[in-house]
């Protein structure tokens, strides 16, 4: 993994701005920070600020855990595309798919309940319903390896076995017909006719993007780690500020409005941004 903010890292990124290219993030850890409260995550006001520039200019997409409702709530109409529970919700996949996923957490959701409900109340793991995937959150729990134990019983006993994406204290599980961040990325590509794309994220669940191994995509992960497949990272989330404010107005190019960005097709007109204070 190479530093993105070096002269070769932002060259790629000019490579992008000259191109038909997506821009997409993941939520939590990436465009807000990591904060205790599950509930309070929100986008800074320089990270709001310029995202909303780059979204008025090209497609911009957000791919999170936490379901389109959710995102709407934080997010508003910054962003036009929202992409929700780990790329599986969303209009790029079939109402009877969404239908099926739907089936399997309820299911789930009903079995945790009937089964757990007092263990899980006692040690302080919280359950996330999101429709199309549960949340087991245990960030403020005291002791943490024992919420570990607990949650890995609960899941072994779920049927059909879901598909487990670890994230920062929280398991997610989904079903494992559920699509995922990379396929969500590829569909979202064909749909905005974009040759190109950018996608950050920080946690395990972005892997399935930077997994792809895709020419076409500039994977960047927040936080260097070994074994990773992404081929830049950033050091910290707050250089996301310099990130979007690069692709808006930074390089020797400047990122240019093309019709067709938004699902509507109607670019909106460019302006130079002004910084906020």
């Amino acid at each position: 993994m190479d530093y993105l903010l070096t002269e070769t890292g932002k060259l790629e990124l000019e490579n992008l701005v000259k191109g038909r290219s997506l821009y997409a993030f993941d939520f939590d850890g990436t465009l807000a920070k990591i904060v205790r409260e599950h509930h309070a995550a929100r986008l800074s006001r320089p990270i709001r600020f310029w995202l909303e520039k780059l979204a008025q200019r090209a497609p911009a997409a957000i791919i999170s855990g936490r379901s389109v409702e959710d995102l709407q709530s934080r997010v508003g109409t910054v962003v036009p595309h929202l992409i929700g529970n780990h790329g599986s919700e969303g209009p790029h996949t079939r109402e009877e798919d969404r239908q099926q996923v739907r089936e399997t957490c309820r299911a789930w959701l009903q079995s945790v309940t009937d089964r757990f409900h007092d263990e899980l109340a006692h040690c302080g793991v919280s359950i996330e319903d999101k429709s199309y995937s549960l949340s087991f959150h245990y960030r403020t729990v005291e002791h943490r390896e024992e919420a570990r134990v607990l949650i890995t019983r609960v899941i072994g006993a779920l049927s059909p076995s879901p598909r487990i994406v670890l994230g920062k204290s929280v398991v997610n599980v989904m079903p494992p017909t559920a699509s995922h961040k990379g396929t969500a990325l590829l569909e979202y590509m064909r749909r905005l006719d974009c040759s190109l794309a950018l996608y950050v994220g920080d946690d395990e669940t972005d892997e399935d993007v930077f997994a792809l191994q895709d020419s076409r995509i500039l994977t960047v992960r927040v936080g260097k780690k070994n074994g990773s497949s992404a081929r830049y990272f950033l050091k910290r989330q707050v250089e996301i500020t310099a990130v979007l404010r690069f692709l808006v107005e930074g390089g020797t190019h400047g990122l240019h409005t093309w019709s067709g960005c938004h699902d509507q097709g109607v670019s909106r007109p460019a302006q130079r941004p002004n910084e906020p204070v």
